[in-house]
């Protein structure tokens, strides 16, 4: 369940391809904002859903028009009806935690995040417009995963499955088992965020971390020793075998015992470790075998998400404006 969420940051990426490829644009001063849609009592304005419609347009180019407006109308509803549950469920993001999504992405295409604001400042996109778009993407990533995370279970025949019909596809040319055993971890990733404003703290902040991994004994301590630390960012990533990791951290684990973390590393978000959380060891060439969970993973939860957000749609008041 750790993984549904792997392909929201997808849409970041892309807008912050497509910004490198184009030159900058000139925009007009705003329109005079009014109420689009009123949802539970929350506003969406004709300025927010602006400002959507022009990242949308980078993200999917095929879109314009009336089918662009309707789109950009429909995620602004969403996204209150997300964030709106999100305050009933007391799920929060903090700055920290979105700062990271920013510099993952930036650090995809080779950006700085304020390079990659002034790119999407030359598209008319006000930065503060993908920041919250990602905010939502997390909160909401945490709302699915603490909604459905004892639902999705992708179990051997699924993968065996799925990998015979895969092979049956292409010819036999996807490989059906290997005489090897594969170790595979799972895992939590632990940042210690490294302020913009103070670029000279990863000295100490290398240090903290130490400190941290030396008092975690397990991984359900593990936020809690957390608190004794500033700007601390933990996420489960899921179930991972080292060579689908980062160069950075292979090689780190076979070392690392259950409920205890990795050495720190530090990385252009700050200091990073994982957690290990539980080992197994499982036969066959897992490199195919994990794409294919990942596969399986990502339509289960996509779906359970869909009817998350159907059912938040259905219990909402929602009043569109002509």
């Amino acid at each position: 369940m750790h993984r549904i969420g792997s392909a929201f940051l997808g849409c970041g990426i892309a807008v912050a391809a497509f910004v490198m490829a184009t030159g900058a644009t000139t925009t007009g001063a705003a329109a005079q904002s009014a109420i689009k849609a009123i949802v539970n009592g929350e506003p969406v304005t004709t300025n927010e859903i602006a400002q959507r419609a022009r990242f949308l347009r980078l993200v999917q180019r095929d879109l314009s028009g009336d089918a662009l407006m309707k789109q950009a109308t429909e995620e602004m509803v969403e996204e209150k009806l997300k964030l709106q549950e999100a305050k009933r469920l007391k799920i929060t993001v903090n700055e920290a935690q979105v700062d990271a999504a920013v510099a993952t992405i930036a650090q995809r295409v080779r950006l700085t995040p304020d390079q990659l604001r002034m790119a999407l400042g030359q598209q008319g996109i006000d930065f503060a417009t993908l920041r919250g778009r990602l905010r939502t993407q997390v909160i909401w990533q945490q709302m699915v995963v603490q909604r459905f995370q004892r639902t999705v279970s992708i179990t051997d025949s699924q993968i065996a499955a799925a990998l015979s019909k895969q092979r049956a596809k292409d010819g036999g040319k996807t490989p059906d088992s290997a005489d090897r055993t594969t170790a595979e971890y799972a895992l939590q990733q632990v940042t210690f965020v490294v302020s913009k404003s103070q670029p000279g703290s990863g000295a100490q902040r290398l240090k903290e971390a130490e400190a941290f991994r030396a008092k975690v004994n397990g991984c359900e301590g593990m936020v809690a020793v957390a608190k004794g630390f500033s700007e601390v960012v933990i996420k489960g990533i899921g179930k991972r075998t080292e060579d689908e990791l980062p160069p950075q951290f292979r090689g780190v684990l076979a070392e690392t015992g259950v409920g205890k973390v990795s050495k720190p590393v530090p990385t252009p978000t700050g200091v990073e470790m994982l957690a290990v959380c539980g080992r197994r060891d499982i036969k066959g060439d897992f490199s195919v075998r994990g794409k294919i969970e990942d596969e399986l993973r990502e339509q289960e939860g996509q779906l359970l998400a869909r009817q998350y957000i159907t059912e938040l749609r259905r219990i909402a008041v929602i009043d569109y404006k002509r």
